[in-house]
């Protein structure tokens, strides 16, 4: 079993062999884009077109033309800072005028407003 192991194409030529490899993969794929093509594309098969953007995908992967299905991207968000929305500074407002010193005087409404 070593020795059948030892005379494997890969450890003969690794770079030859992978080559052939890839090769052979790409022709499978392509075959199998061309079977689905025609069903996808004339008859609107929907199953055969999500077929096709697999075998598409797949192919790109090999070549280097997209990342692989492992590599994942993290989305970090910060929350955002604490501000009071509108009816924080309404309850506010509201709390300053309910705390104000009642006077027997109407306030003047051209007087300037304490903040």
């Amino acid at each position: 079993m070593n020795a059948a192991l030892d005379r494997h194409p890969i450890e003969l030529d690794r770079d030859r062999f992978l080559k052939r490899t890839l090769a052979l993969e790409l022709m499978r794929l392509d075959q199998l884009e061309m079977a689905f093509e025609g069903k996808a594309i004339r008859d609107r098969d929907v199953a055969a077109g999500a077929l096709m953007v697999k075998i598409a995908q797949r192919r790109q992967v090999p070549l280097d033309l997209a990342a692989s299905i492992g590599h994942a991207v993290a989305v970090i968000q910060h929350p955002p800072t604490e501000q009071p929305d509108s009816c924080d500074r309404i309850h506010a407002l509201l709390d300053r005028i309910a705390a104000r010193p009642k006077t027997d005087e109407p306030e003047d409404p051209e007087a300037p407003m304490a903040h």
